[in-house]
């Protein structure tokens, strides 16, 4: 059971989520080139639901982003040690999907609400797995688990499925959270039946 989590995070959080498309492509070379952070989970929880870090789910090797070319971000991509899926504009609370989630068979280690919750008197929030890190598991498998966990509702974002997304932390603090719960990629394939 790990205590801590690896990942990259943001040394600064947000009280809105960044719009700007320079600023962001900024942020996230920032991000990528970064040392991974081993971060504690109430740390982690505190920087992303109450403080507004950026995070990634997954971990980079950075010195490799400028030789990466077109699509740069995943050949960058080393590891996942998080798999969220993203709900925008949905009528049911994150509680309730976590609660859905936990009936299929999956249960969530973390949900919060994103900086868009409450638009037009709807929920959007973000649900997480932390997995272990397994160096074995390659980008297409666990795009696989992302996909398979995001289609088991219509509400999860189709545009938000790749790997190495960056996530937006909130200032609405934890709607949902499991400590230390852990999945592993082999808990995932197994479950969503999904063939290596």
């Amino acid at each position: 059971m790990t205590k801590n989590i690896l990942c990259q995070i943001n040394n600064e959080g947000f009280t809105t989520k960044p719009t700007d498309l320079r600023f962001m492509g900024r942020l996230r070379d920032k991000m990528i080139q970064k040392k991974w952070d081993y971060v504690p989970e109430p740390v982690f929880l505190e920087k992303v639901t109450l403080e507004g870090h950026a995070f990634y789910g997954c971990l980079f090797n950075g010195h490799d982003l400028l030789d990466a070319g077109e699509g740069r971000q995943r050949n960058c991509w080393r590891a996942q040690s998080i798999v969220a899926v993203d709900i925008d504009k949905c009528p049911i609370d994150p509680r309730t999907m976590c609660k859905f989630y936990t009936d299929l068979g999956y249960l969530p280690w973390l949900a919060y609400p994103t900086f868009s919750n409450g638009t037009n008197g709807l929920h959007s929030y973000r649900l997480m797995w932390k997995v272990e890190v397994d160096h074995n598991i390659t980008y297409e498998q666990w795009a696989k688990v992302i996909k398979g966990l995001s289609t088991l509702t219509e509400y999860g974002d189709k545009h938000a499925r790749d790997c190495s997304r960056m996530w937006q932390g909130s200032l609405d603090g934890v709607a949902w959270h499991v400590p230390y719960l852990n999945w592993t990629y082999a808990e995932f394939a197994a479950k969503l039946e999904i063939k290596s």
